[in-house]
């Protein structure tokens, strides 16, 4: 699956940055259309949205492939974000609501090589890690 991490100028991105040590504060999965994302955001949950828009909100933003199954994340589309969650991984607690999630943790658990016990343990970083560029 192609998947995009992204960054921007907001103090929460900047936040997550500087302490998950990434370039990237959010990722998503480009649905097969090529035209929306599948993504956890806060304050709205795992959502479908247009690629355009998603791109609006970002200042950089790359395209990798992580071998994964895209159906595991559209089966989430409507659960909420994982506010807990998102502070376990801030706070180094790992902490986190089961049946909730934010970006890292839908694309970890819909990857082929994380475990979905560990899924909310991945930051934009670590996935990052496990992608390879796309063919030119």
């Amino acid at each position: 699956m192609i998947v995009i991490f992204a960054a921007n100028r907001s103090w929460m991105s900047r936040t997550i940055r500087f302490i998950t040590g990434s370039k990237w504060s959010h990722v998503a999965i480009l649905d097969n259309d090529d035209c929306h994302v599948i993504e956890a955001r806060g304050g709205y949950g795992v959502q479908r949205n247009n690629l355009l828009d998603f791109l609006g909100r970002y200042d950089i933003t790359e395209y990798r492939y992580l071998p994964g199954d895209i159906e595991k994340a559209r089966k989430l589309i409507g659960k909420p974000f994982d506010n807990k969650g998102i502070k376990g991984i801030l706070f180094r607690s790992f902490e986190h609501c089961p049946n909730s999630w934010f970006c890292s943790e839908l694309v970890a658990h819909a990857a082929n090589y994380v475990p979905d016990f560990f899924a909310h343990k991945y930051t934009p970083e670590s996935l990052y890690n496990l992608t390879t560029r796309l063919p030119e």
